[in-house]
């Protein structure tokens, strides 16, 4: 009994990172945040690696549809503290990212692309039309 435990937790680590691995629903859970996903899309589109003013910024301006140079203090102020307090502290203790956050450096990392992967799933589903059952029924 006590060897058919280890076992399956022994199965549930992840090999590359000796840390337990992000089950599906965790995963949707962290997703599940539209801020999460736009600090991903963020560090992916430049580089891998941000400083917390900038993703604040950055998602400070799809938020107000403006242009970041555009916004006033108060408006980035809202995004920075929400990802200072909640956002990014999350998804470091999922090991999802890595969050120095005396810095404010935040980094993708190797498990970054399993997120990553969920994030784009649907899109790139849509642009195959022919996928699934309807499509090639209807297709």
């Amino acid at each position: 009994m006590a060897e058919a435990i280890e076992q399956q937790e022994t199965e549930r680590t992840d090999a590359s990172t000796g840390r337990d691995r992000l089950s599906k629903a965790h995963v949707f859970e962290l997703l599940s945040a539209q801020r999460r996903q736009e600090v991903l899309r963020y560090l992916e589109a430049n580089g891998g690696t941000a400083t917390l003013g900038e993703v604040a910024e950055y998602i400070a301006g799809l938020e107000c549809e403006v242009d970041p140079a555009q916004l006033n203090s108060q408006q980035r102020k809202r995004v920075y503290v929400g990802l200072y307090q909640c956002h990014l502290p999350k998804m470091a203790d999922a090991g999802v990212i890595d969050y120095d956050q005396s810095r404010g450096d935040i980094e993708l990392n190797e498990r970054s692309a399993r997120l990553l992967k969920y994030l784009y799933l649907e899109e790139h589903k849509s642009e195959t039309p022919q996928s699934g059952l309807l499509g090639r029924l209807f297709g």
